[in-house]
């Protein structure tokens, strides 16, 4: 396989979709309601990755529908793998292991048919901690980028960063990896402004600022709520646009899944269509994005759909998705 920086360049590159909501819904994940009020951060370690040793063959299959339904990348399913947040929800002696195998599973399964992206989340530190301990953060983010490059992935991806000081903080630990890095931020309760009050476009050009490859935006929004904040941060920045959406639809009052009432064990009242990713992927090709995927709620049947969007849209007019260096 070509690597990650040369496809970003070559054309619009298509991940893969949503594992933990997933796997929960197939019996395999704790989604963590029975412990706590899940979406305060402020519990045990809910939707965390121990399934990667627990169950592995059920994470084995559903990389394999992904990569069959024409993702050229697969994400590890290192999701809230830091030792933290391990640790909360009982598995803190077995982070390394976890980790390890999550990619090992992954690099199996796209052999060389795809990429492996090492997947790094926010820490929840600085949701929980008033004020929050970078230090600690940073120490996290680093235990867990060494393990995922020693394991082999092709690149990074920095995913569903509240804040952009977290978010800052872990593209300075993957940049000093020397992997490439994808960084995409989630905005919840509105695609207006971060956590801490920056807009798309702030947040757009600060991660390409310090290294990011690509930036963009994942989770949260469903794909039409998502594209407005996507086309701030095109204008913002010449970097790739990266989007991966969910599947789950939003409100005008509060734009994001993980606060509405359905959150997490109703989530199915609340599923958008396949269609609505069909259409976003005509869409992405449209407005020059160079990287689309799913996130929660996102299965392979959306990733099919994705992809006919994708080949069945239009390339953008000249002058369009200028955003490749």
């Amino acid at each position: 396989m070509k690597s990650i920086s040369t496809l970003l360049k070559e054309g619009l590159v298509l991940g893969d979709g949503g594992y933990l909501i997933e796997l929960e819904r197939r019996g395999y994940v704790d989604s963590g309601s029975e412990r706590e009020k899940v979406g305060t951060g402020k519990g045990s370690g809910q939707f965390t990755p121990e399934v990667a040793i627990e169950h592995p063959e059920a994470l084995r299959a559903l990389h394999h529908e992904f990569l069959d339904a024409g993702s050229i990348v697969l994400q590890a399913l290192t999701f809230f793998g830091t030792r933290e947040k391990l640790s909360r929800a009982g598995y803190g002696d077995q982070m390394e292991a976890i980790n390890a195998a999550a990619v090992k599973i992954a690099k199996e399964v796209a052999g060389d048919r795809a990429l492996v992206a090492g997947s790094v989340s926010r820490t929840q530190l600085f949701e929980r901690q008033r004020p929050p301990s970078a230090q600690h953060a940073r120490d996290l983010f680093e235990e867990q980028i060494r393990l995922l490059k020693d394991a082999g992935v092709d690149f990074l991806i920095l995913e569903t960063f509240f804040r952009l000081d977290e978010m800052l903080i872990a593209l300075d630990c993957a940049v000093n990896s020397g992997l490439p890095v994808v960084a995409t931020m989630s905005f919840r309760p509105l695609i207006t402004k971060s956590g801490d009050d920056h807009t798309p476009a702030d947040c757009a050009r600060a991660m390409a600022e310090h290294g990011a490859i690509a930036v963009g935006a994942n989770c949260e929004q469903e794909p039409q709520r998502m594209l407005p904040l996507l086309r701030e941060m095109r204008e913002a920045v010449q970097t790739p646009i990266a989007a991966q959406p969910a599947a789950f639809r939003t409100t005008d009052d509060c734009h994001c899944f993980t606060r509405q009432p359905a959150f997490p064990d109703d989530l199915e009242t609340i599923q958008v269509s396949r269609q609505a990713f069909y259409d976003f992927g005509k869409s992405a090709k449209a407005e020059g994005f160079a990287y689309i995927g799913g996130c929660c709620g996102c299965n392979a049947a959306y990733i099919r759909a994705l992809a006919r969007g994708v080949a069945e849209g239009k390339s953008p007019a000249s002058g369009r998705g200028g955003n490749h260096n």
